[in-house]
């Protein structure tokens, strides 16, 4: 007699779950029926429908761990590519802005120590800054703050513009601040180092002042890029 032994099954991710066992059907010679011994088997097979076999699971959460390995090193490997990529276009900015001003780390230190130095003394600006508990910690935070900004280094990481809204800054802080920052510039660093800096602090000042009367309810335009 010809025998028919039929699989039912499902995908589960990218391998195939088998829910029975093959299925017999034992046909009598030319009359399409069932034989006892096929009724027989197929009752018994007929309680295994649904069952999801526990090697056929075991394969199928092995395929998917491996597909899902191999996405997480794809995405790891490309995020690494653009953080590289990144990098180098930072260092090709850095020397550029060198090569172009001649400024160095040990300038912008000399610049900001001295700066600050007469900023703490100021009879305006003093008090303001009088909230700082730490000045060593302090400089080291407003040294990579400046490299960042004139020779895209990187180096800091933070929100100075969340820092400085709550101390209430008006437009006299502004002038002062520039005041003293562009005179030390142009004694601190050659003509093309300074007209960086100050161009840079001009566009800080005017941000950081918008800002906080943005804040205070009010609205101010920018002025100190105009500075002559």
């Amino acid at each position: 007699m010809p025998t028919f032994r039929g699989r039912i099954g499902l995908m589960v991710g990218t391998a195939q779950v088998r829910l029975c066992p093959p299925y017999d059907t034992d046909q009598g010679a030319g009359a399409g029926l069932e034989t006892p011994a096929a009724q027989s088997r197929n009752l018994r097979q007929d309680k295994d429908v649904g069952r999801i076999w526990p090697d056929d699971v075991e394969r199928a959460a092995r395929g998917n761990a491996g597909n899902n390995e191999r996405k997480t090193k794809d995405m790891s490997d490309r995020l690494k590519a653009e953080r590289e990529a990144a990098a180098a276009r930072r260092n090709l900015l850095t020397q550029d802005a060198i090569e172009r001003t001649g400024i160095t780390e040990e300038m912008i230190g000399e610049l900001v120590t001295r700066f600050y130095g007469r900023v703490r003394e100021d009879a305006r600006l003093g008090p303001v800054f009088g909230i700082v508990q730490n000045w060593d910690e302090h400089l080291a935070k407003l040294k990579d703050f400046w490299s960042s900004v004139v020779l895209m280094s990187g180096r800091y990481h933070g929100s100075p513009m969340r820092a400085h809204l709550p101390l209430s800054l008006v437009g006299d802080h502004f002038d002062r601040w520039l005041d003293l920052f562009e005179q030390t510039a142009r004694e601190v660093c050659p003509p093309p180092a300074a007209a960086l800096f100050i161009d840079k602090a001009r566009r800080i000042a005017d941000s950081f002042e918008m800002a906080s009367a943005t804040v205070s309810g009010s609205i101010a335009a920018p002025r100190h890029v105009l500075r002559s």
